[in-house]
């Protein structure tokens, strides 16, 4: 990634989101990360979907991943991958 706002991609963006997360950035880094949020809306969105889902996940409970659960969870998926409504 480069220090220069203007050339960070959405790519190097979604590259180091994990780290931007885990607060694992250097502090440039991370402020060229933030410019990107705030001037990107389509990675501004990612950001706010991963966040979601790992706060989900991380308040779903151990018994949560029974068969059943799993199943419909793939499922949902599945159609979700193939451009189908879920059911």
């Amino acid at each position: 990634m480069t220090g220069d706002v203007e050339h960070l991609t959405c790519k190097e963006f979604v590259e180091v989101l994990t780290d931007y997360l885990e607060d694992a950035l250097d502090p440039a880094e991370r402020a060229d990360v933030e410019r990107h949020i705030v001037i990107c809306r389509g990675c501004s969105n990612y950001v706010e979907q991963m966040r979601s889902t790992i706060d989900l996940l991380g308040r779903m409970g151990d018994d949560a991943a029974d068969g059943a659960h799993s199943e419909k969870l793939l499922g949902l998926f599945r159609a979700w991958r193939a451009g189908g409504a879920p059911t």
